[in-house]
């Protein structure tokens, strides 16, 4: 049967759920997937990504525009972080750019988003940089489902299959991403890579070019929605929705 979002947010008794967003190559989508994921599941967005393409910016922070970063602070005095609420879109624990030379082992973050997923008694949607780095390893070491977005041309496939091949054990689940008219072969590739670890697939999502060109800074998801991004929610939905019944 399925979870209800209520039920999926109670976690596993010790904490709610922590999902991660995580890809080996940039401009798989990743972000896209983490800002809607946050939104549908009511969870609190932590922004790892450090660059310009964040989700922090995407969502409308301007880092530059205060004295204190948030993330610092929780990683250095042990601070669980205050969100950063807006209007129709998810809350967010924002980046910085100096994160990237600020990173804790991943132990450390591992322990830290635990804890604040505890403290806040809600459940944390985690976008990472992409590849591998210490936020990111300490973040899909603490998810209860790493969505991992397979977008079917030569590069991704490769990136994708070198990361399933270091994350054998982690909780993936995979999610065919801008998809429009793969070839036969890109198909067939997905299919092996898959297979060979039994790793769930998630819900296609079809290309959206639209997505590139928005520069308004609302969950696509949010009501009232947009009769062009119909195709696009109905997919995150779906995403949702296998994300609140992974096992």
């Amino acid at each position: 049967m399925s979870k209800t979002l209520t039920e999926w947010a109670q976690g596993n008794g010790a904490r709610p759920p922590i999902v991660a967003c995580a890809a080996w190559k940039g401009g798989d989508g990743k972000s896209t997937k983490a800002r809607e994921l946050a939104y549908l599941l009511n969870a609190v967005l932590v922004d790892f990504d450090w660059d310009a393409g964040c989700s922090s910016r995407s969502m409308g922070y301007r880092h530059e525009n205060y004295v204190r970063a948030p993330l610092r602070d929780a990683f250095t005095k042990g601070r669980t972080p205050t969100p950063v609420s807006g209007r129709r879109k998810a809350d967010l624990v924002p980046s910085y750019p100096d994160l990237v030379n600020e990173q804790p082992s991943r132990d450390e973050v591992t322990d830290h988003l635990e804890r604040w997923a505890r403290e806040l008694g809600r459940p944390l949607v985690v976008d990472t940089h992409p590849g591998g780095c210490e936020l990111t390893y300490g973040a899909v070491n603490a998810a209860d489902t790493v969505v991992v977005p397979a977008v079917m041309v030569k590069e991704s496939l490769n990136a994708l299959e070198g990361m399933v091949d270091e994350l054998t054990d982690y909780p993936l689940l995979i999610t065919p991403n801008k998809v429009d008219s793969p070839p036969a072969w890109a198909r067939r590739r997905l299919a092996e890579i898959v297979t060979r670890h039994e790793i769930p697939m998630g819900p296609l999502v079809y290309d959206e070019p639209w997505i590139r060109k928005r520069t308004i800074n609302i969950a696509i998801s949010s009501e009232p929605v947009a009769k062009r991004a119909a195709r696009f929610v109905a997919s995150m939905d779906k995403l949702a929705e296998a994300v609140r019944n992974y096992e």
